[in-house]
């Protein structure tokens, strides 16, 4: 076992570290992990965590759970957050730092040598099970081990045609709106579909787990499932009643939906993806859009309940690790952007996290973690042993049991955008309780103070007053990028120096 690693014996007693505490009066036969992925979620648009979005079955599962209430993720674009995940690893380390298979990126997959959970698991003799988006190269988790792999999806799609990058989109979506005001919807950006929700990716990737969790409960082997949703990752298309859920009057816009962007980097206005021309969208139609995007995020809520209802069915809720999280966040609206871009603002860095372990209480906690740690913290409670050390992920456990005392270190995470679907643009952040610093490579610096600004509106790189703060989070930032090796680091170092 490594150190620090979880260690469930026969008599329900857990370990992290030189601590050990009773954590359940069951005996523990199997450690399964249930891996609950989604994209691009707001961390405070759901209602258990004060927001909009009615997510009763997320609010069910966070009373059982510990809520990370700062978690952020490690890049805010699909691929590079979803391979850090999956191996402990920077994206540098593993070449994994752009969006795979699409128009302009140079990735079309995870170099296979750089191995995952899916693999540690299956050696360990993990029955294993992935379903839903990837992003990492067609049919990886199928070449990578797992036992079972829908038959559908953009990976399979992608597999039959070739190692063949996504051709370029429409870049001229948004010119079909210019001088219609007043559009109930904006399909290419939120639209009601055909059919209900039966007929929707949710509920067949819920009905797949389903299915997953009620074959374990006939097979003698441990489980590690991932059942990875494609929502709620723009356009917010949902099929009603959903559509109509949410009165877009009673919606409040974002504080910065209208950035000025001064004294901000050029390329947070870029049109880097069709989503980007957000010149069309009026306040009203920022309200519609949210609106849809809240129901996106209730729909999904549903199908969250169906497979956790499917697990308890099973009769393995007393034994599953179960990680609900988001691979970065959306703009939706916020500083007038749509999707996500090569950016550190909040609603794009923070994402909502709960683990629940089974035995521990709920608990609250509001220290900085990233979603890279959830690999050492999987990987631990599954007993895994990575062939390729996964040295750039921690331990949540010791907060999981202790709180925000658990750990001893400086509180903070970090933020790397380096390429954006063929674009590179060399940005590390850190973000700390009171302040955000972003290096930028081909751009302006940014440092905002987000206890006076939440929204991120005021660039403060060139606040006199603030220099000591400034250079105090650059030291920390440089300290982080040494410690990883970041190659970034020697730009970073003489630019700061």
């Amino acid at each position: 076992m490594t150190q620090g690693a979880v260690g469930l014996a026969g008599g329900g007693m857990l370990a992290t570290g030189q601590e050990t505490r009773t954590a359940s009066k069951l005996r523990w036969t199997r450690r399964n992990v249930l891996l609950l992925y989604c994209e691009q979620f707001q961390h405070d648009v759901a209602s258990y965590a004060g927001g909009p979005a009615a997510t009763p079955n997320l609010a069910a599962l966070s009373g059982h759970a510990a809520n990370f209430q700062t978690a952020c993720t490690t890049t805010a674009l699909c691929s590079p957050a979803r391979g850090a995940l999956l191996t402990g690893r920077w994206g540098h380390r593993t070449g994994m730092d752009d969006n795979c298979h699409v128009w302009q990126s140079r990735l079309i997959e995870l170099d296979y040598r750089q191995t995952t959970l899916i693999e540690w698991a299956k050696r360990a003799g993990y029955f294993v099970g992935y379903y839903g988006k990837w992003h990492l190269g067609p049919d990886g988790p199928i070449r990578r081990g797992a036992d079972r792999f829908p038959e559908e999806g953009f990976e399979r799609r992608a597999a039959k045609r070739g190692a063949k990058p996504m051709p370029k989109p429409d870049f001229e979506m948004a010119r079909k709106y210019d001088g219609r005001l007043g559009l109930a919807e904006k399909p290419g950006y939120y639209n009601t579909v055909e059919g209900t929700y039966e007929h929707t990716e949710c509920h067949r990737l819920a009905q797949q787990g389903a299915q997953f969790l009620d074959e374990t409960a006939k097979d003698s082997r441990p489980f590690f499932l991932t059942v990875s949703f494609w929502a709620v990752h723009p356009p917010y298309r949902v099929p009603k009643p959903y559509s109509g859920m949410y009165d877009p009057a009673a919606v409040k816009l974002p504080i910065n939906v209208h950035d000025s962007f001064e004294r901000k980097p050029a390329d947070h206005r870029e049109i880097l993806w069709p989503y980007h021309d957000t010149r069309h969208m009026t306040n009203d139609d920022w309200r519609r859009a949210a609106a849809f995007y809240h129901a996106y995020v209730t729909m999904l809520d549903r199908s969250v309940g169906e497979v956790l209802d499917a697990l308890r069915r099973s009769g393995q809720w007393e034994n599953t690790l179960v990680v609900f999280v988001a691979d970065h966040g959306d703009m939706c609206g916020a500083h007038g952007l749509f999707d996500k871009g090569p950016y550190s603002y909040d609603e794009v860095m923070r994402i909502p996290l709960l683990v629940r372990v089974p035995g521990l209480p709920a608990r609250e906690i509001t220290r900085h973690v990233a979603s890279i740690d959830l690999n050492r913290t999987m990987a631990e409670w599954m007993r895994l042993t990575p062939d390729i050390p996964n040295s750039d992920s921690r331990s949540l456990f010791p907060l999981i049991e202790r709180g925000n005392a658990g750990w001893d270190e400086a509180d903070q995470a970090f933020l790397h955008n380096e390429w954006y679907n063929g674009h590179w643009y060399g940005i590390r952040t850190i973000r700390t309780p009171q302040f955000k610093y972003c290096f930028n490579s081909v751009a302006v610096d940014e440092l905002y103070d987000l206890r006076s600004d939440p929204g991120e509106l005021k660039n403060l790189i060139d606040v006199l007053a603030l220099r000591d703060t400034q250079r105090q989070l650059q030291a920390r930032l440089l300290a982080h990028l040494e410690k990883i090796e970041d190659p970034l680091r020697l730009k970073v170092k003489a630019c700061l120096a």
